[in-house]
């Protein structure tokens, strides 16, 4: 009987198309590794006509390199699916400017948190998770007055809590028909 509940238990979860595996999106600006100029996955806004959009602005995009001199540019995920919420995202950056130039900014719906850079010309790492931001990450931006931003990556986990409860109703519904 053990055995049946399990299986049983084990087909009910499987029959829901949750995502079970953290994945990552990489953009690399200075090797391409993450794919093309810009990830399909992100959405850029630059916020001015005279930026990458279409102006004539020559700071924003150079092949394979992202400046920020001076601009602000808010970045969203758009691949996101039922069942996803952004875990954390971690950015490179060169700043020329001078400590406190360049800024990393995570974004919910009800706050934000924000990094400048501690060092000048030496490439920084920066990591802000949500718990950092006490909620989910919805978007984040990346301004400077004269840095260069090397590449990014977003972690984007599946929502634990929809299958331990179906998984808790299964089981309940099956104790419950012996």
């Amino acid at each position: 009987m053990r055995i049946t509940t399990l299986t049983t238990a084990s087909i009910l979860l499987s029959g829901f198309a949750v995502p079970t595996q953290a994945r990552e999106i990489h953009e690399d600006f200075i090797c391409f590794c993450g794919g093309p100029i810009f990830d399909l996955e992100l959405e850029y806004d630059f916020g001015t006509d005279s930026d990458f959009s279409g102006g004539t602005d020559t700071w924003d995009l150079f092949t394979g390199e992202l400046y920020l001199y001076p601009e602000l540019v808010n970045i969203t995920v758009n691949s996101l699916v039922a069942g996803e919420y952004i875990d954390s995202i971690e950015v490179m950056w060169t700043d020329f400017c001078g400590v406190g130039c360049t800024e990393f900014e995570i974004f919910g719906a009800n706050g934000s948190v924000s990094v400048s850079n501690s060092t000048v010309s030496m490439l920084e790492t920066v990591t802000l998770t949500r718990d950092d931001l006490g909620e989910d990450i919805q978007s984040f931006s990346l301004s400077s007055f004269e840095g260069r931003i090397e590449e990014f990556r977003v972690t984007i986990l599946p929502t634990p809590a929809p299958v331990v409860s179906l998984g808790l109703m299964g089981l309940l519904a099956i104790r419950r028909r012996r």
